[in-house]
């Protein structure tokens, strides 16, 4: 029955607003009569500022610590061997150094003697660059693979890592969705398991790229125990931001999507509404919260239908496909 009331009001509305609607970014703004208003039920409210730190919901996998370990042993190891080359260069220096002075003072020493000095001087110091580009390759990879934080600590034995190895905490990396961002990641966040466990996560610091199959940016946090999750795990994560920010809650009932964006019905005069665009718009269990930023077309004060935006929607898609469809037969 709501159906067979439903569609011929749309239908009405948009013969009726044919003449009043201008296509704007893809949507129409909409003028109604003050009885199309009444009859649709449409309601507007101001939007009251308010402060809120936005959650995200992020993906979390719980990683192996191996390759950290082990990378961070070829590191220890390459320093070692590049500090061996480095001795044996400048014993070597040393060496070609004295064989000149010999060769040279009423020739003390052979020409051959001299040459084979010289031969070992240029083979250690070919090795000592051999051995500093290795370490500095390892290093590079090391940085780029876990950052300064995690790298540090696995180099000096600090930690995480003692933990980290025997199981006692769990290293977890959280993506974001593409598009969302946190410029300053809180220090805790709360994850859920498979299975519905509650875990808590302390974060460690940014992670240097973007978790393999996720485009947005990723974080290192820690997780109590690996037996809460085993290595592999997917977690779902939930993030807040560290410090409330100011904008507007819409309702979700004043939400419509139009080709996957977000937009709400604006009142800009008594019988007008304008669909504005909210990008950057965090979900919540109330609504979506809208911070103000650059770029943000909702401010408080602005009234907003919060009651019928589905069905403005409706008459402004219809209105505008009798445009065209108007413009067409001319």
């Amino acid at each position: 029955m709501a159906k067979r009331v439903l569609h011929p009001l749309v239908a009405a509305l948009a013969v009726a607003l044919g003449a009043n609607v201008a296509v704007a970014g893809g949507l129409a703004p909409v003028t109604l009569g003050a009885k199309a208003i009444s009859a649709g039920q449409i309601r507007v409210a101001a939007m009251k500022c308010l402060k809120a730190s936005p959650r995200i919901s992020a993906y979390g996998l719980v990683l192996d610590p191996g390759p950290l370990v082990t990378l961070a042993a070829d590191v220890v190891a390459a320093r070692s061997a590049a500090a061996a080359a480095s001795a044996r260069a400048a014993l070597a220096r040393s060496e070609a150094h004295r064989a000149v002075h010999l060769y040279r003072a009423q020739h003390n020493i052979s020409e051959a003697a001299l040459q084979r000095a010289q031969s070992t001087l240029a083979v250690a110091e070919a090795d000592r660059a051999t051995a500093a580009v290795h370490l500095t390759q390892l290093r590079t990879k090391m940085l780029a693979q876990w950052g300064t934080k995690l790298s540090a600590a696995a180099l000096s034995g600090s930690e995480p890592l003692p933990r980290l190895e025997n199981g006692a905490e769990a290293l977890v990396e959280v993506s974001l969705p593409l598009g969302q961002g946190l410029s300053s990641p809180p220090a805790e966040a709360s994850a859920t398991t498979p299975s519905g466990k509650a875990v808590r996560l302390r974060l460690v610091s940014r992670a240097p790229r973007a978790a393999a199959g996720v485009a947005g940016e990723s974080f290192f946090y820690l997780m109590a125990s690996r037996a809460s999750a085993p290595i592999d795990t997917p977690l779902s994560v939930a993030l807040s931001a560290s410090s409330g920010k100011p904008g507007v809650l819409v309702p979700r009932s004043a939400v419509v999507w139009h080709h996957g964006e977000l937009f709400a019905f604006r009142e800009s005069a008594p019988d007008s509404f304008v669909p504005v665009p909210i990008p950057g718009a965090f979900a919540s269990e109330e609504g979506y919260f809208v911070p103000e930023g650059a770029g943000t077309l909702l401010h408080p004060g602005d009234r907003v239908v919060i009651e019928g935006a589905a069905l403005l929607y409706s008459a402004a898609t219809q209105s505008r496909a009798l445009a065209a469809s108007r413009e067409g037969r001319r």
